[in-house]
């Protein structure tokens, strides 16, 4: 019997140091959590050119903070349908060779000086609680919301004076309540291309910025 009650003890004050191990741990764990879990990752959109041929989007990517690391996007335009490819720098932010071969492309000509209006969205505060439901509920970033909401989570700015399509959107980006980065314009090649900035952070602190691309049609 007494050997029964020795084993016994010996088994709750296991179970006992175990408990007390995972509530030290866990607690010494969350005295920081923005310290252990935020990335920072800042997003910086470089438009390098859109190339002749198959019309050819070259967009760089710079993930600063705890990312460091740099992409670079090929979009192309074919009969309305899109294809991407993605290609990761051998060093951040090294876009010089890039730079110095766009010479050898055949490029459509951007039209500065032009009367394009486009608005962004008119801010929803119903579209910011329901992103901060997704986030409460597991969600993360833009990839997490547009994956769950796909189309119907994108409000698209307004073009004026000319009828678009969206042809693609960085998967990434979150496109509600967000304001206009930049505007590029090819009329000869009847493409728009929309950086948009995101106020919001995603989780982790990175920055959900994006950029959206248009078809003029007739």
């Amino acid at each position: 019997m007494l050997k029964e009650v020795s084993k016994m003890k010996k088994i709750y004050l296991i179970i006992l140091f175990i408990f007390l191990f995972t509530v030290s741990f866990t607690a010494s764990s969350n005295k920081d959590p923005l310290k252990i879990y935020s990335t920072f990752c800042e997003q910086t959109f470089h438009f390098f050119f859109l190339s002749k041929g198959s019309p050819t989007f070259w967009i760089g990517e710079n993930l600063s903070g705890e990312c460091q690391i740099s992409y670079l996007y090929n979009i192309s335009i074919r009969d309305s349908i899109v294809s991407v490819s993605k290609s990761e720098l051998k060093e951040y932010n090294k876009w010089d060779e890039l730079k110095n071969i766009s010479g050898f492309f055949r490029k459509y000509k951007e039209l500065d000086d032009n009367d394009l209006v486009i608005t962004p969205p008119q801010f929803d505060p119903g579209l910011r609680d329901a992103f901060n439901n997704h986030v409460y509920e597991g969600g993360s970033n833009g990839y997490t919301w547009n994956k769950k909401h796909g189309l119907d989570g994108i409000i698209l700015p307004t073009v004026e004076n000319l009828k678009s399509e969206l042809l693609f959107y960085y998967h990434f980006g979150l496109y509600i309540n967000y304001k206009i980065a930049s505007v590029h314009y090819f009329p000869d090649a009847r493409l728009i291309l929309i950086f948009t900035e995101q106020p919001l952070r995603a989780v982790g602190m990175d920055t959900m910025h994006g950029f959206l691309i248009f078809e003029i049609k007739p």
